[in-house]
This record gives structure tokens, C-alpha cells and sequence, in this order.
């Protein structure tokens, strides 16, 4: 753990970039392992894992995002797509035309 010291005080911005990169490394840690996740059913497809991502960080990998009701739709990265409790599962390029 990092001590809070008088530099913190005075820079308060600081205190807040360590908070967000700190929910950054654990929030996201299940899903956004590039590929992580178990088989949905072939052809590239992975599950979201249980635990759904609160904070996914900005790195673009765009995939192709599969809905409880069937529909496909595109999203930034892996995470972003587990982040959305309607999203059952991904793959690893972006949804076809």
C-alpha cells in the first residue's frame, strides 16, 4: 500500500490517478485478458465470465458482441461487451455487414 503523505494532500489529482488505476488492474482483470473467456458454441465465440467488468480501460480491439436475444452488435474491446449485462458472449473481430 502506498502511504499517504503530504504530497498527496497538496496534489488531490494524484490520489484519484492511483484510485483509477488501481480499479483498472482488478475491475477489468476477469474479462479483458485478450481472449479470455470459455467456448460459446464454436467459431471463435468466447463467454462472458460471471463477474461482469465495472471499469474496462480505452485500448480499441473491437469484437463482435452477441445479446440474450440473439442480436449482434459491435464494441470496443472484450471488455467493454461483458460489461453489458445483454451480452452472452464475443468474437474476436467485428460483426459482418
Amino acid at each position: 500500500m502506498i502511504p499517504y503523505n503530504s504530497a498527496m494532500r497538496r496534489n488531490p489529482s494524484f490520489v484519484l490517478l492511483l484510485l483509477v488505476l488501481s480499479s483498472q488492474m482488478t475491475g477489468c482483470n476477469a474479462v479483458a485478458p485478450h481472449r479470455a473467456g470459455g467456448a460459446l458454441g464454436g467459431d471463435g465465440w468466447q463467454a462472458c465470465e460471471a463477474e461482469r467488468p465495472k471499469v474496462c480501460t480505452m485500448i480499441y480491439d473491437p469484437v463482435c458482441a452477441r445479446r440474450d436475444n440473439g442480436e449482434v452488435a459491435d464494441y470496443a474491446s472484450p471488455c467493454n461487451a461483458c460489461a453489458d449485462v445483454t451480452v452472452t458472449g464475443w468474437h474476436p473481430e467485428t460483426c459482418e455487414e
